[in-house]
């Protein structure tokens, strides 16, 4: 069967992940473009989607041999860290296990006048995978707002 974008990999490395998250970008940009407030959530969506992205090719650059492990390999110690690389879509878990990254976006920010640190905070903070699911309505003001904010940490987050 040849290949197709249904193809389970083997083996994904972190620039790799950072290429998918250009493109989720895209797509959530492609979306805010429309101006359709129906199409918030889904722009919301795939912006959260874009951090929890690069989150995991964070977490494969620090982690190398627990992500590179099959399930059945990983040991009890690494196997919080094997869920949130390959399982998990909690940023806030994510993000606790990056303590080195908080403090490299403080100082980026700084530099650059950017609250970085702040903006990842409060998107781990509140968003979830669940969004998917919500009946619930938001705009596309705050999309954009969300949005413009994930333009930004994505390139420090590289």
């Amino acid at each position: 069967m040849p290949s197709s974008v249904y193809t389970k990999r083997q083996e994904i490395r972190p620039a790799q992940l950072r290429a998918v998250a250009d493109g989720r970008f895209d797509d959530a940009q492609a979306l805010a473009s429309t101006g359709d407030n129906a199409r918030a959530n889904g722009t919301q969506y795939l912006a959260g989607i874009v951090i929890d992205i690069l989150l995991k090719a964070q977490l494969m650059r620090q982690y190398p041999v627990t992500a590179r492990k099959r399930q059945h390999e990983v040991t009890a110690l690494e196997r919080p860290v094997w869920s949130l690389i390959w399982r998990s879509h909690d940023l806030g878990e994510m993000l606790a296990h990056l303590p080195g990254l908080t403090i490299a976006l403080r100082k980026s920010g700084d530099r650059a006048g950017r609250p970085y640190r702040e903006w990842l905070r409060g998107i781990c903070g509140v968003w979830t995978v669940y969004v998917r699911y919500s009946p619930q309505t938001s705009t596309m003001d705050e999309a954009r707002a969300m949005l413009d904010r994930v333009r930004e940490l994505k390139e420090v987050l590289k």
